[in-house]
């Protein structure tokens, strides 16, 4: 297994070179899943075709997805919750203390 990643400032193209790349790479016989981190979900729209969550067949070997950190982190949000709330509590750190620190950070991005 492989694992390509493009990044980069906004606008140098990222987007379309792994479109493209991930497309040579199915085109070659490679199974290749291409996935997009974006908030702005662009990567269905360079690849002209309607993607999600979940992986979506595109071409014979390609398979999109664009990730929804927001969306996953809200379908999990309660048990992460619970979770941090008996982490703080076993440390001694309770109410409002406990729920400010909870909030993670670049959540409001």
């Amino acid at each position: 297994m492989r694992n390509i990643i493009f990044t980069g400032k906004g606008g140098v193209g990222k987007t379309s070179v792994a479109a493209a790349t991930a497309l040579k790479a199915a085109d070659m016989g490679y199974k290749t899943l291409i996935m997009s981190t974006d908030p702005a979900h662009s990567l269905g729209d360079s690849l002209d075709v309607e993607l999600g969550p979940s992986p979506v067949k595109i071409t014979e070997n390609l398979w999109g997805q664009e990730v929804s950190v927001f969306g996953d982190l809200n379908l999990n949000w309660d048990v992460v919750r619970e979770h941090f709330a008996h982490l703080m509590a076993s440390r001694g750190i309770e109410g409002v203390y406990a729920e400010e620190m909870g909030v993670l950070p670049g959540m409001e991005e």
